[in-house]
């Protein structure tokens, strides 16, 4: 698979072939890795569609089985078969953009009417805070946030640690009480949406104590908190 932009892979004249012991490897459009669709676009249309089917057959099995169920066990029952699949490697896929970040939403929205019995036409955010849920993309930026803190605190593998690093100014390091990252201005639009730009830009934007924090699990509770 060739991975590229649109523009970039039109420019190409003629497929390229690739042989290994005088074998073709055939060029593919996608690929599947660790459960995630990856497209020679970065664009996740592919893996979002998977991704919507599989949400949408789990949403309906709870619709079907909800009059038999109490409240809190539909709850229980949306968040081992549904809520999984919009956290698994969503800091991957994460910046899929507004359109099929909005798709997404609407699937959550759906989730929220059947879970509280709600009609079709019933506020969402509304029904979200009633069952105590944030929106995805709420969601998806407080896992990249922990993220960071993890790479921040030897709690990751060097290679996302070695993403970040603290300002700067003539080569030393600022002993900045608000413990800021350094970012670098992005020229092009897939590095603006690279975990490396959105993870330093979403730390910058904590407030103090929290960027100053060292504990993990009271670094949870505070960014929830930061993020209700």
């Amino acid at each position: 698979m060739l991975i590229g932009s649109r523009q970039k892979l039109s420019t190409l004249s003629e497929s390229l072939e690739l042989l290994i012991d005088n074998i073709p490897i055939k060029q593919v459009s996608t690929t599947k890795s660790l459960g995630i669709v990856i497209d020679n676009n970065m664009a996740w249309h592919s893996h979002i569609d998977k991704l919507s089917k599989k949400i949408a057959s789990s949403i309906g099995a709870i619709k079907r089985i909800r009059p038999f169920l109490l409240p809190e066990i539909r709850q229980y029952i949306y968040n081992a078969l549904v809520q999984p699949h919009f956290d698994y490697y969503s800091i991957v896929w994460g910046n899929c953009g507004k359109m099929l970040s909005e798709r997404l939403q609407k699937l959550q929205n759906r989730a929220a009417r059947i879970l509280t019995s709600s009609s079709y036409d019933a506020d969402a955010l509304y029904l979200l805070q009633q069952l105590g849920w944030k929106d995805l993309i709420t969601q998806r930026q407080i896992q990249e946030t922990l993220m960071v803190f993890k790479a921040l605190n030897d709690l990751a593998p060097d290679h996302l640690s070695s993403m970040f690093t603290k300002r700067t100014m003539s080569g030393y390091v600022f002993r900045d009480p608000t413990n800021k990252l350094n970012v670098t201005l992005p020229r092009t639009n897939y590095l603006k949406r690279s975990f490396s730009y959105r993870g330093a830009t979403l730390w910058n934007s904590l407030p103090c104590n929290l960027g100053q924090e060292k504990s993990l699990n009271r670094f949870k509770q505070l960014l929830n908190f930061h993020f209700s």
